[in-house]
């Protein structure tokens, strides 16, 4: 399980495989406002993130999607985010990235799904990846935008249980 704990990394950020000491922040991040439209990503409790996690690290293999990783702000070591890769049928890989509240709008939303994109590809061998967020989601559309996705179309899909637009974006 030691090895390959680090995926990639940025200029100030490291992608790396999440840990259980992960648990607590990630019970903090998955409270904020701007994650409570994601119901799989919110966590009742610390407990319930660390049980979650213990069955994220036992079964990481980047081959069996999805899988979850922590994103690190280099400077500080500080866990700022998760970065996912999901297998669509319709999309084949798809990105999802969620960044604390106090890190928004700085720019590491950005970086982040530049340089996901392509160890995307480069690492599963395809020419394409997309990002699926809700039509209402003006910050990750934004975000999609500056780290040069395009739009491809604006769809009604499955939404945690409900019929939901969405924006769907390719690289």
């Amino acid at each position: 399980m030691k090895e390959n704990i680090l995926l990639f990394v940025t200029d100030r950020l490291a992608v790396r495989r999440l840990i259980q000491d992960d648990a607590e922040l990630l019970y903090k991040y998955s409270r904020e406002e701007s994650h409570k439209e994601l119901p799989n990503d919110i966590f009742d409790s610390i407990e319930d993130a660390e049980s979650r996690l213990d069955l994220a690290i036992s079964n990481y293999r980047i081959e069996h999607l999805p899988v979850y990783f922590g994103v690190v702000k280099k400077e500080g070591n500080i866990l700022i985010g998760v970065l996912s890769f999901k297998r669509r049928p319709d999309y084949n890989i798809q990105i999802n990235i969620s960044i604390a509240e106090e890190y928004q709008s700085k720019g590491y939303g950005t970086e982040l799904v530049k340089a996901a994109a392509e160890y995307a590809k480069h690492h599963f061998g395809i020419d394409a990846v997309y990002a699926c967020p809700r039509s209402t989601n003006a910050a990750a559309r934004s975000t999609l935008d500056k780290a040069g996705f395009m739009l491809l179309e604006e769809k009604e899909t499955d939404w945690f249980g409900s019929e939901q637009p969405v924006c769907v974006y390719q690289i």
